[in-house]
């Protein structure tokens, strides 16, 4: 498993065992010179309270009636090192009369026990003690402190790589280890099929794998779900559509026949309707399948329903007339719903066209809005032959056909308005109509603030 980092030159891919190891290591490397960097602060300090003391003995050590002739033949000149001390006496007439390093000669300072100066580019630390006879003066090279405590602390750094080594190696093989379960996670669900939908493996997963684990379970639960709905849909449509096409081509043929015995007109009448039946048909169809494909990712705004309402009735108007209905609105009432303007034209076209295809001759059909306090109530009501009560649920399955003498519709109305109203949350209920004594049709709408 890798991150692809996006660049307009190229694409560079990063594992995640490389990735935690860069940081990893980052983070330990960080540590670890912080660690060095207090090391030499620690050994400088510790090094500063070691010479200093060093330097007051050497001070102290030199009796108060020292002579310079004491010391003349104590041995050899001694060879300065960075961290020697440098003793000098100096007598009362301000003569150098011994120096510990005659290859180093400091001048005469007076300032009296620790004071630091700074002597031809270096920076030195002093000790002065005065006695009756002598200037006793000890010296040593700051410069000298600093470099042991950097030298100790470079010396620290050859563990420090080894360690940083040996977790980089813990590290990669940790990670890996870990990261075998999303490698078998993978592999397993790379032999899922279309037909293989079944539960992922969830033995000896990390507990942080589980919850990716159960979203693929989710997810694939669902794809199946769908799936077998798409199965069921393509299954039910080629059935619904053989019906029409055995009837249109038998059809054709009656016209065929009908040439020339002064028939011709009513069997193209019938055919014209056959086609008309058949293309309803069709538009249904596409317009379940765009929904659940597309439906859910249509963006929802304020919307007055009201003005819907009004527009789609004024469009059935012309319908409802040719077959002698009598639409129109009893009471439209303002209020702002959340939803699509598509989808909800789909709905009113799909309920005012129900209502008026099973409503009888001479019939009518009215349209209500209602706001309530939290609510927004659209009703339509008209004065057809109703759905018996026991069949009031399943008129939303697909393709089912109330047992009524009007039902010649595709059995795809109902089912096209639930699934609107379930995309905008909505409720939808048939009952009696009271005052035109047919069907109500009610969809209750969450009023938007």
């Amino acid at each position: 498993m890798a991150w692809v980092i996006c660049s307009p030159a190229k694409r560079i891919r990063v594992s995640i065992r490389n990735r935690l190891l860069f940081w990893l290591l980052s983070g330990l490397t960080i540590l670890g010179a912080c660690f060095v960097l207090a090391d030499y602060l620690i050994d400088r300090a510790l090094l500063a309270d070691i010479y200093d003391d060093q330097m007051s003995q050497i001070a102290s050590a030199i009796p108060v009636h020292f002579s310079g002739s004491d010391l003349e033949t104590s041995g050899p000149a001694l060879k300065y090192d960075g961290d020697d001390s440098i003793l000098q006496i100096w007598d009362q007439n301000g003569k150098l009369s011994y120096n510990s390093h005659p290859a180093i000669v400091l001048p005469r300072f007076s300032t009296l026990g620790f004071s630091e100066t700074r002597w031809r580019g270096s920076e030195w630390k002093l000790f002065i003690r005065k006695t009756d006879r002598n200037l006793i003066q000890v010296a040593q090279s700051l410069t000298g402190r600093r470099n042991i405590a950097i030298e100790h602390a470079l010396r620290s750094l050859i563990p420090l790589l080894i360690f940083l080594l040996i977790m980089a190696l813990l590290i990669h093989w940790s990670v890996g280890t870990g990261l075998q379960s999303l490698t078998r996670l993978s592999q397993e669900l790379a032999k899922r099929t279309p037909d293989k939908l079944g539960r992922l493996a969830t033995q000896d997963q990390p507990a942080e794998i589980r919850p990716l684990t159960h979203a693929l379970d989710t997810l694939l639960q669902r794809l199946g779900v769908a799936l077998e709905s798409q199965k069921k849909f393509i299954a039910d449509a080629s059935h619904e559509l053989r019906t029409p096409l055995a009837t249109l081509q038998i059809q054709t043929q009656l016209v065929e026949q009908s040439l020339g015995s002064g028939r011709e007109t009513r069997a193209l009448a019938d055919l014209k309707a056959g086609v008309k039946r058949t293309s309803h048909l069709v538009e249904q169809l596409l317009m379940v399948s765009r929904l659940e494909s597309a439906g859910i990712h249509d963006p929802h705004i304020p919307l007055q329903l009201h003005e819907i309402a009004r527009e789609v009735t004024i469009d059935l108007i012309p319908y409802a007339s040719t077959r002698k209905i009598n639409l129109g609105v009893e009471q439209l009432d303002a209020g702002l719903i959340m939803g699509s303007e598509h989808h909800l034209h789909i709905l009113l076209r799909n309920l005012i066209d129900n209502a008026v295809r099973y409503t009888p001759s001479g019939g009518q059909v009215d349209v209500t809005i209602r706001a309530r306090q939290d609510q927004i109530l659209l009703e339509i009501e008209d004065s057809g032959p109703g759905i018996p009560p026991a069949e009031r649920e399943r008129v939303f399955d697909r393709f089912y056909r109330c047992l009524v003498p009007q039902a010649t519709g595709s059995g795809l109305g109902l089912a096209i308005v639930k699934q609107v109203a379930e995309l905008h949350q909505a409720e939808v209920q048939l009952g009696q109509a009271r005052r035109l004594s047919g069907l109500k049709a009610s969809v209750i709408f969450k009023r938007a603030a």
